[in-house]
C-alpha cells in the first residue's frame, strides 16, 4: 500500500509540476513558436469549453463512485491495484484537459484558456493520492469511518472472539455478584419486628 501511494504521489506531484513549467513557458513567451498568436474560431473554443465542463466533474464522479461502489473487504494487492487505475484515470484525464488549454493559450493568446487552466490547476488539489481512501478498500464497511481505537478493538474481537466472550462473562460474573451482596447488605439492614406485651397476652396465675 505504501508502495502504491508513493508511486501515485510521483506521478502526481511530476505531472503538476511539468504542467507548470509549460505553462509558465507560454506566459513569458519562452516558447518561440507562437509568440504572435493566431485566431481560434469560436467552435473550437466552444468545444474546448464543453469538454472542460464535461471531464471535470465526470473524472471527479467516476472516481468516487468507483470508490464506493468496490466490494469490501478485498485484499490488498487487488484494493492497491484497483484504487491505481482509477486514480490514474482521473489524474491524466484532467491532465490531458489542463495541456490543451495550455496549447490553445499559447497559440491564440486568448485569456478564457489562461483561466481555464487556472482553474484545472485549482481541481488538481482535489486528485491527491490519500492512504486512507486505499485503507478503507481493505475494510469491512462497519469498520469504515471508525476512530482508531475502536477500529483496534473491533478488530481485536473478530480475532479472537473467544477471548473477547469470556471477558465479558467474566464482567457479567462480576457484576451479578456485586448485586447479590448489595441484597445481603440490605437483608441484613431491615430491623426485626418488634414484639410488644400487651395486658390481653399474658397469663394470669391461676388462669
Amino acid at each position: 500500500m505504501e508502495k502504491t501511494i508513493k508511486l501515485l504521489r510521483g506521478h502526481y506531484y511530476g505531472n503538476i509540476i511539468l504542467l507548470a513549467v509549460i505553462f509558465l513557458f507560454s506566459i513569458f513567451s519562452m516558447i518561440p513558436l507562437f509568440t504572435d498568436g493566431q485566431a481560434i474560431s469560436a467552435t473550437l473554443e466552444r468545444y474546448a469549453i464543453m469538454i472542460t465542463i464535461i471531464a471535470i466533474p465526470a473524472s471527479l464522479k467516476f472516481f468516487a463512485d468507483r470508490l464506493k461502489k468496490s466490494a469490501c473487504p478485498v485484499n490488498i494487492p487487488t484494493a492497491s491495484n484497483k484504487y491505481k487505475n482509477i486514480s490514474f484515470i482521473r489524474l491524466y484525464t484532467i491532465s490531458a484537459v489542463t495541456l490543451m488549454h495550455i496549447i490553445l493559450f499559447t497559440i491564440s493568446r486568448n485569456m478564457n484558456f489562461f483561466w481555464f487552466t487556472v482553474v484545472l490547476f485549482i481541481v488538481f488539489l482535489f486528485c491527491k493520492p490519500s492512504y486512507e481512501e486505499l485503507e478503507n478498500l481493505t475494510e469491512t464497511p462497519g469498520k469504515q469511518g471508525l476512530p482508531g481505537e475502536e477500529k483496534q478493538q473491533l478488530q481485536e474481537e473478530q480475532l479472537h472472539p473467544n477471548q473477547s466472550y469470556g471477558d465479558h462473562s467474566r464482567t457479567d460474573d462480576r457484576k451479578a455478584g456485586e448485586m447479590q451482596e448489595k441484597r445481603f447488605e440490605n437483608i441484613e439492614d431491615i430491623p426485626e419486628p418488634t414484639h410488644y406485651k400487651y395486658p390481653e397476652n399474658e397469663q394470669v396465675t391461676g388462669k
